[in-house]
């Protein structure tokens, strides 16, 4: 058994010496002004490099003014007029008929009234399973030879 155990350590099952106060207290106290030093250097490293009329990368700041304005060129000169304008072009497509592709016959209509087709005339259906697969149609439909469903190969007709 080693020298410094006491009979009352032993005793009791556990440690019952205490952390010693006085290095704590001064590694508390060392370890606090050391994170108030670094957090002001930091501060006044930034406020450095942040200085009105100071360059950092690519980024000149301000002199002793905010910007008013973004800096030139100017690609929208009115934002908010321009996006009025262009609502407002938007609603009038939505609103009214006109050509998308006068030579295919393609026309632009109001979409209440394409509303009021679609509920008429229904969504299109994909025929009753025939047994081909999506990109089986779409190559028949381009103009591959026909192709032959598996089931009709049983005697049965699609």
């Amino acid at each position: 058994m080693p020298k410094n155990i006491s009979a009352d350590r032993i005793k009791r099952g556990y440690e019952t010496k205490d952390v010693p106060f006085r290095p704590f207290v001064w590694f508390v106290l060392a370890f606090s002004c050391t994170l108030i030093g670094v957090l002001l250097g930091v501060i006044l490293f930034t406020k450095a490099l942040t200085k009105p009329g100071s360059v950092f990368g690519r980024v000149q700041h301000a002199p002793d003014k905010s910007l008013a304005a973004f800096p030139h060129p100017r690609l929208q000169s009115d934002p908010p007029a321009d996006i009025h304008k262009y609502l407002v072009a938007k609603e009038r497509e939505l609103m009214t008929y006109g050509w998308i592709d006068q030579r295919a016959g393609i026309v632009r209509v109001p979409i209440d009234r394409a509303v009021d087709l679609l509920l008429n005339r229904g969504l299109p259906v994909r025929p009753p399973d025939s047994g081909l697969t999506e990109l089986d149609m779409q190559a028949e439909k381009a103009g591959a030879q026909k192709i032959i469903p598996p089931n009709a190969s049983n005697g049965r007709n699609p």
